[in-house]
């Protein structure tokens, strides 16, 4: 009888010391916490890419407009091609982007806003009457005999690490008006042409 009430307290000792003893705990913690960590590294991670990047494709908009505000001779299709270069330069898209730049006044016989031209690279398409109407609620207030340059872009997007955001497209819009007169942002098809072409 004594024999086994000795092995039983040596059992409840060890348990007990067992119980108590914190030594390799850290690692154990780590063991548990460490995925948590590396989810919300990888999340936070993830996120702020797909802000990153829609703050880039809008800063691109912003600045190609800018430029075309200040431009007093004409834009030709050089001169658009290099506007859609800055904005594959400005948005550091993996994917290829699309760029499109309209002049849209107001008719304000017909109460209506009017596409005076619209050129574009990439996916876009021309910019007419029957598609202004998707974006007319974006438009600004045109005073009589103003213009307005409309720059829109647009980029695929798809997150790094996974499907932690799902695969989007980015658009962003900018519209400015001229800097010094509603004549000055003109197009024209020949890089050397007068006002017939």
């Amino acid at each position: 009888l004594c024999y086994g009430t000795a092995v039983m307290s040596k059992i409840t000792n060890f348990f007990r010391r067992f119980r108590d003893d914190e030594g390799g705990s850290m690692v154990i913690e780590s063991l548990f916490v460490l995925p948590a960590l590396l989810f919300a590294y990888f999340g936070t991670y993830v996120y702020f890419d797909g802000f990153r990047s829609s703050s880039q494709l809008s800063k691109a908009a912003y600045t190609i407009a800018d430029q075309l505000g200040r431009e007093t001779g004409y834009i030709t299709p050089n001169y658009l091609d290099s506007l859609y270069s800055l904005n594959e330069l400005l948005t550091a898209s993996p994917y290829e982007t699309s760029l499109r730049v309209s002049v849209i006044d107001y008719d304000y016989e017909n109460n209506d806003y009017r596409v005076r031209w619209s050129r574009r690279r990439g996916d876009y398409t021309k910019l007419t009457a029957t598609s202004l109407e998707t974006i007319k609620a974006q438009l600004p207030l045109i005073p009589r005999n103003e213009v307005v340059i409309v720059v829109e872009n647009m980029m695929y997007y798809e997150a790094p690490y996974g499907n932690w955001l799902p695969s989007q497209t980015f658009s962003e819009m900018a519209a400015v008006r001229p800097r010094f007169n509603s004549s000055q942002v003109c197009w024209n098809s020949q890089e050397t042409g007068e006002t017939s072409t």
